[in-house]
């Protein structure tokens, strides 16, 4: 027993070690290593990329929803900022790029849509981004999120509503009920919509006593060509609590 015992405690530390470094991933998902690229620098050349934001939160959402976030840069140097690579950690997520060359003073959008269908509790993911920015070649931006958050205080009603089928051309509109569930007064803010170009956000108003509800009015404008929609509504409540909701939208728009 005196050789027999030290090797168990050994295997139980080292089972558990390996437990506590596991990324959470759904059951039998396969841990993710993204081998980083080698990219052909300039040394010489003034491209600079600038998030805006490198972490976002949506706070709680609804198992089985995508939701959107838009994580802005700028070229903020004095030569053209190329965008050679964009590469998320999960197959969970996309994260279409807005353009891959960015001129001097100009922007750009990544937006992560991430489908939350295998995922339970909090859950974090990167995505790597990759340019020719000499002084910061590899980058990297993160989100997080609680799939369905039992501690949430603000609630909404429907969580994932569906515009169902919209026709090329034509607005459409509906509504969510946020209830705030918490034994404190909070104040509601709009903290992000993920495409305000095409969505537009309105609270009936934004101070909440417990137990009350606002109308929360979502319209999408005329969307030029057939196609799946889907974008979100961050929302956030300052109190007693500080919580906050994404709460996505999803249409078909057909011809």
């Amino acid at each position: 027993m005196r050789i027999i015992l030290p090797f168990y405690v050994s295997l139980s530390f080292a089972l558990a070690a390996s437990l506590l470094a596991s990324d959470a991933r759904p059951q039998g998902a396969p841990q993710t290593t993204l081998q980083q690229p080698e990219i052909k620098i300039n040394p010489a050349s003034k491209a600079r990329l600038k998030f805006e934001s490198d972490m976002w939160d949506f706070g709680s959402i609804p198992r089985g929803s995508t939701v959107v976030h838009a994580f802005k840069f700028l070229n903020v140097g004095q030569d053209t900022l190329e965008i050679t690579s964009v590469r998320p950690t999960c197959g969970c997520t996309t994260a279409p790029l807005s353009s891959d060359r960015i001129p001097p003073g100009g922007e750009g959008t990544i937006k992560a849509y991430f489908n939350s269908a295998k995922f339970n509790g909090r859950v974090t993911k990167q995505i790597y981004v990759d340019s020719n920015d000499p002084i910061s070649p590899y980058l990297k931006v993160s989100f997080y999120a609680i799939i369905n958050d039992p501690l949430q205080t603000i609630l909404a009603n429907p969580p994932e509503p569906d515009l169902d089928t919209v026709d090329v051309g034509d607005p459409a509109k509906t509504s969510v009920i946020i209830t705030n569930n918490d034994s404190s007064r909070v104040e509601l803010e709009i903290s992000e919509i993920s495409m305000p170009s095409a969505l537009k956000a309105t609270l009936s108003r934004n101070t909440l006593e417990p137990l009350a509800t606002a109308d929360l009015t979502l319209e999408l404008a005329p969307q030029p060509k057939p196609g799946n929609f889907k974008e979100s509504v961050t929302i956030e409540a300052k109190g007693g609590h500080n919580s906050r909701v994404t709460i996505p939208l999803k249409a078909v728009i057909k011809q």
